[in-house]
This record gives structure tokens, sequence and C-alpha cells, in this order.
């Protein structure tokens, strides 16, 4: 079998980020939940932009898209997207054109992630009330144009959610890996946050390569089990058919993947997921944002609290600082 450290580290990919992201004990947690060895691993300080878990996907995209010698990238997602704005960031630091697709509603005022896209200077699309579908159609079309005007565009698809995408969480898995030996921290389970999958799937394919040193556990703030399990499976088929190293694991034997703390589904949140934003940042003194991270500490916390877990615990910090300020 090729053995995926070396496979990462001879792989085509812009430098985007500040590596290792700092991974350090959350002491006060710890005496709140009277439990010894919480930890917390700082993706939100990815040294780009506002920071997040993007900058390690993009890191590996963008490396495609210039490999393939693009010239300008169109991302999309809704008004606050933490992908959109990290891609702005990127394409400031690597001289792309950044171009945006945003679909929803549009604030009176600029603020949060929009705001940050309008300083970076990217090509803003507001489509107004649009589905998935509709905007995929907007962009499709949109790369169509651009590549007609003598462009060379490379699209970000499902929102960094695929085989190359994930592969900033196989790297990622990596570098936690050797955190934990060189700074002998007996972590033993990660608590990470399920949207679409990507930062979910790299982190299990990376840690079943690895030789499975972490207990994986996923929490969904988007959709049902069945659906994120399947979203999951197939960024991983994509990592295999990227890597070609075979991924010959059942996934429940690898990781944990729960939908309890989800609430109604994306941007919907539980009277414990919006608490944990202020009690959280009262506690430690560090911000999270109110869709991804809050409903996994919420997670990670009910674990600890019913005794479902032994040993060192690692909470995912995956960013969405810009966001957070057109959150309430």
């Amino acid at each position: 079998m090729r053995d995926i450290i070396e496979w990462i580290k001879n792989a085509n990919k812009v430098k985007l980020g500040t590596f290792p992201t700092p991974l350090h004990r959350l002491e006060r947690m710890e005496k709140e939940l009277d439990y010894e060895g919480i930890y917390i691993k700082r993706d939100d300080l990815t040294g780009l932009g506002a920071g997040g878990n993007k900058i390690r996907s993009l890191e590996f995209i963008l490396g495609d898209a210039i490999n393939k010698n693009c010239n300008l990238i169109i991302a999309s997602g809704p008004p606050q997207s933490n992908l959109c704005s990290l891609t702005a960031s990127a394409c400031a630091k690597l001289g792309l054109k950044c171009v945006i697709v945003n679909n929803g509603e549009e604030p009176d005022k600029l603020q949060g992630n929009m705001l940050l896209n309008y300083i970076l200077n990217a090509e803003i699309h507001s489509i107004g009330i649009a589905t998935k579908e509709e905007r995929d159609l907007y962009v499709k079309n949109l790369y169509i144009k651009y590549k007609d005007e003598g462009n060379r565009p490379y699209v970000i698809e499902n929102g960094a959610t695929t085989g190359m995408g994930a592969l900033g969480y196989v790297s990622a898995t990596i570098e936690m890996q050797k955190q934990c030996l060189e700074g002998k921290l007996p972590i033993n389970t990660i608590f990470a946050p399920g949207g679409n999958g990507g930062v979910a799937a790299g982190l299990i394919y990376g840690n079943a390569l690895l030789g499975l040193p972490f207990q994986i556990n996923i929490i969904s703030v988007e959709d049902h089990k069945a659906c994120l399990t399947e979203h999951i499976l197939k960024t991983i088929d994509e990592l295999v058919e990227i890597t070609q190293i075979p991924f010959n694991f059942k996934l429940e034997d690898v990781c944990n993947i729960t939908d309890k703390y989800r609430g109604e589904g994306w941007g919907v949140n539980t009277e414990e997921s919006t608490d944990a934003v202020f009690r959280f940042a009262q506690q430690e003194g560090i911000f999270i944002e109110n869709i991804y991270n809050s409903k996994v500490l919420v997670g990670m916390e009910a674990a600890i609290k019913n005794a479902e877990v032994t040993g060192g615990v690692c909470y995912l910090h995956t960013g969405g600082f810009g966001s957070l300020f057109s959150q309430f």
C-alpha cells in the first residue's frame, strides 16, 4: 500500500495557511466538566483572511487550478459563506481573479463575510433567493461566458466538498498525529462537524490510513445521519480515485456519526448551540460561530457528561469567525 504521508508530502498544492495550527488544552472547560484532557485544535487560526477550515481545502483545490493554468476562480454559496470569503482571500494572495455567486436574502448593510468580500474586491453576483440547483446553473452559464471571453475559469464545486478539497483534512490528520506524538498529548478522540461531509471524509480517510490513532466523532450540523453518511462515502470514493490508495474499511468501524445535535438543520440553531456561542467565549476567550462549531461543542460536552468517552478529547474548531458578525 502506498504511504498516505508520502503522498500528501508530494501532492500538487499551493501554500496558503500557517500550519500547524495550535493544539492546546481547555483548562476552564476541564474544571467545569470535571474532566481531565480536553483540547482544542485551532483551525480557526489558519492564517489567511478570517481563518477557517477551507484554507486547507483551498491549498489543494487552487493548486489544481494553477496546475491547469486557470486565471479566474468561481466560488458560490449563501451570502455569509465562509468558503466564498476564504476563496477571495486566497485568490488575492495568489493574484487570481475571484468571482463569487451568492444566493439568499440580501442584507440592508454589508456585514460579516460579505463586507470582507467587498474589501477583497471580489466580483459578486447576487442572484437573490434561489435553490442550490438554480445557483449551480447560474455558475455553469457564468463559466461558459468567461471561457467565451478568453478567460480560463475554474469552478469550486459543492462548497469545496470534493475529493480534492478533502485532501486538506487528510493532511490535517497527519498534522494532528505528529503534534500529539511530539507533544506527548494523550488525545485519542476528535469531535468535528459534518456539513457537506468534506472535513469528515478527510479526517476519516486519513485516520484510517494512519492506522486509526484517533476515534473520529462527526456531529451533523445539517443533514440526518443517513444523508451525511452518503456524502462522506461519496467523498471518500473521490479521495481513493485521486490518491489510488484504497479505503478497506466499513465506515461504522472507523467513526461515529450522530445527528442528535443538528436541530432543524443548517443555520437553524438549538437553544443549547446558541448558548454555547456565549458560554465558550466567556469561558475560554475563544469565539465560535452559530452554525457549525456550536453544535459540535454541544455534542462533545454531552459525550463527556454521559461518560461516552475516556482519555483525551479534542474539539476541532473549523473557523467561521467572519460570519459570526451577521448572526446576532
